[in-house]
């Protein structure tokens, strides 16, 4: 018994811990050897044990599915060996296993199990809370060092494909404006449509990138006044020519003037360039795009309108989730994240994005809507009125209210 509770002291979850609980810890435990290629554990299964690994290696692995029509695939996690403990579903609720673990050598390892472990937790609450306090800190560790990974290696891998596409693109682009000589019709077109797929292929690696890194707090840190209209012009010239090759309409239906308002610029024009994207990914040739937008008192209201395919009302609830896909896109590209993105950035705003599908009665298509609060202030900054910066930037900068229509 003594050899056992020397071993249980060399793992962090047990160390420092009285030789008395040790003893008690180490009665509950077996020790076990498995071949290469043991299941010690499935994802998704009950979890019944947690494994301290004594000799050998296990390959912690989940399942990878991008939406519902994707191929689902084996992704390995991590691969741990000696010292390290695996299976801490068995002690958080609801007690199921978040991956597999896959011996991928003869391994010795000691289990323990999950429901005796938590009775003597709670028979005894100070051993438990010490358990407790180190599994959540040992499981925010493991997670923190997971996520900065893969953020790195995510940043690397984005600018290492998207340098070699901008060159493309920025080659394409001079034969398309015909500076390496005259085009036909023909070539013009297949010219423009590769543009498109590696516009596509671009703003894909940037949703990855996003999804993996993209924080509220970052978001916020961007706040400034910002003219509604100016955004808007810019998201409809980002998607003019996908609408051109699909023979869409793009029709923008605003005021001339609207009050400004504080927004992550970038941000706010990302999630108007993805609505009219999907738009007119979704949308049959010669239907109408519609980009419409007005002041509230409190709140700037957005609103991107097309006659596309529409989304069933069964994948409505869910077409906010990452790497969701609706039941009606299999034919078409993309990865589900365009949306999450969007949701994440509108919650950063404290905004709104609700979707209606279909809005018009007897009609395909799909309403978004984005509504963000005048409440929002810049970092450092005062809550100023937008009517009173208004106010404010034209006395600095007469030429801006005469361009305005202003006196």
């Amino acid at each position: 018994m003594s050899t056992t509770t020397d071993i249980l002291e060399r793992f962090d979850l047990f160390a420092d811990l009285s030789n008395e609980t040790l003893a008690q810890i180490a009665r509950l435990t077996s020790e076990e050897v498995h071949p290469e290629g043991t299941t010690l554990f499935s994802e998704d299964a009950s979890a019944e044990k947690l494994y301290l690994i004594l000799n050998g290696k296990v390959s912690l692995e989940k399942i990878v599915q991008l939406g519902r029509t994707g191929t689902p695939r084996r992704a390995v996690i991590s691969a741990v060996g000696p010292g390290f403990t695996v299976g801490w579903s068995s002690l958080v609720p609801p007690y199921e296993y978040t991956s597999s673990g896959i011996c991928l050598e003869e391994t010795k390892i000691l289990s323990i199990p999950g429901t005796k472990l938590r009775a003597l937790m709670t028979e005894q609450p100070e051993i438990g809370s010490i358990i407790s306090q180190r599994v959540a800190s040992i499981i925010r560790q493991r997670m923190t060092n997971a996520t900065g990974t893969l953020t790195y290696f995510l940043s690397i891998v984005s600018h290492e494909l998207k340098r070699p596409l901008a060159a493309v693109e920025n080659y394409l682009q001079i034969l398309i404006g015909g500076y390496a000589g005259e085009l036909s019709p023909k070539q013009q077109r297949l010219l423009e449509r590769s543009t498109l797929r590696l516009s596509d292929l671009r703003n894909l690696i940037s949703d990855i990138l996003d999804f993996a890194r993209i924080q509220p707090e970052q978001i916020r840190a961007d706040f400034e006044w910002v003219e509604p209209n100016e955004i808007g012009s810019e998201a409809i010239e980002e998607v003019r020519l996908a609408a051109s090759q699909n023979n869409i309409h793009l029709k923008a239906v605003a005021p001339t003037e609207f009050k400004q308002i504080v927004s992550a610029r970038r941000r706010l024009k990302q999630v108007i360039s993805n609505l009219l994207a999907n738009a007119v990914k979704f949308s049959p040739e010669g239907s109408t795009v519609t980009l419409s937008a007005h002041d509230e008192p409190d709140a700037l209201v957005i609103e991107v309108l097309d006659e596309g395919i529409g989304i069933p009302p069964e994948d409505q609830e869910h077409i906010f989730d990452d790497f969701f896909r609706a039941s009606n896109v299999a034919e078409y590209g993309g990865a589900g994240l365009g949306l999450s993105i969007a949701k994440k950035i509108m919650d950063a705003h404290e905004g709104k994005i609700e979707v209606e599908s279909p809005y018009q009665s007897g009609k395909d298509g799909c309403k978004f809507t984005i509504t963000i609060p005048r409440t929002l202030r810049i970092p450092g900054g005062s809550t100023l009125k937008a009517e009173e910066h208004q106010r404010q930037s034209n006395q600095s900068n007469p030429s801006s209210a005469v361009r305005r229509g202003e006196q």
